[in-house]
């Protein structure tokens, strides 16, 4: 019984992950890294600087007041762990990423000159990053890879190394398929699974 216990002080919680954007995706991907038993990150630092609406309803599920900012949201939750800043990480703002794992989970054609920059700025300070690809699609199969050389959403951001970790379905907008909570749920889980990967890796 002792040798269980003293394995099990082993296993503890080590490294910060950053996430950028707590949507409908996002607020997924924060919970089930808070759901980590005996590992996963120390801290989750969540950037959003939207509001709960109507049609949030993962957010309202899980017990998000309608007008809350989804970050301090996620961090009413389960303020042990999380942090939220009610902000938009922009051009202005890299500065503050400092973590060990950024995981992005913004949405739209219009986010990806900053995710270009962050994933830059993530290069250059060795902070590991991860991302979508995709998360349209009914029944499609969820696949992981590197932004560099996967096919999909991704191939319109410029990916100059690789090292960038992709999630999705590789779906576009333009296929006219829906975005279903069960894609969604099936993405967050290979994103966390990649980041814990990452965590595990450090000293």
């Amino acid at each position: 019984m002792d040798e269980i216990t003293n394995l099990e002080k082993k296993l503890f919680p080590k490294g910060n992950v950053c996430v950028v954007g707590c949507g409908r995706l996002g607020i997924r991907v924060v919970m089930d890294l808070v759901e980590v038993h005996r590992g996963g990150p120390e801290k989750i630092i969540v950037y959003d600087g939207a509001t709960i609406d109507y049609n949030d309803i993962i957010h309202r599920k899980l017990g998000g007041k309608i007008g809350e900012n989804k970050a301090k949201f996620a961090e009413r939750f389960y303020p042990e762990k999380i942090i939220g800043v009610d902000k938009h990480i922009t051009t202005e703002h890299l500065n503050l990423i400092n973590e060990d794992v950024v995981i992005f989970c913004m949405a739209g054609g219009n986010t990806l000159k900053l995710r270009e920059e962050i994933i830059n700025y993530c290069n250059n300070k060795n902070i590991k990053t991860i991302g979508t690809n995709g998360v349209f699609g009914i029944d499609e199969k969820i696949k992981t890879g590197d932004g560099l050389y996967s096919p999909g959403p991704i191939e319109y951001a410029n990916i100059t190394k690789p090292g960038h970790i992709v999630v999705g379905t590789e779906r576009y907008i333009k296929d006219g398929l829906p975005i279903t909570p069960y894609t969604l749920n099936e993405i967050s889980k290979k994103i966390v699974i990649e980041c814990l990967k990452m965590l595990n890796k450090l000293k």
